[in-house]
């Protein structure tokens, strides 16, 4: 089993985007890491408004929208998956 290690140097947030089906950070190296927004079921369910009002944590790198409670490492989206709760569209549909 292999085990993915991460320099915390490589997980500096310098940007976020928030659309209506993607969520992408922008990293302070220059990636570019996105995700469904499915995976984050309280930021889909929010308004536009509130998508914009996000802001970069303490150690910069994770980002936190206070208002709807969702904070999202730059390792989550990395790793990759789902937040609990979080329904695939194809699922949600049937």
């Amino acid at each position: 089993m292999a085990i993915l290690e991460i320099d915390d140097r490589h997980l500096q947030v310098s940007g976020v985007e928030v659309n209506r089906d993607t969520l992408v950070f922008t990293m302070a190296d220059g990636r570019r890491i996105e995700a469904p927004l499915w995976w984050y079921p309280r930021l889909e369910a929010s308004s536009s408004t509130q998508r914009q009002q996000w802001k970069i944590l303490p150690f910069g790198d994770a980002v936190g929208w206070e208002e709807i409670d969702e904070y999202i490492s730059a390792k989550a989206l990395i790793i990759g998956g789902a937040a609990p709760g979080a329904v695939p569209p194809a699922e949600a549909a049937e």
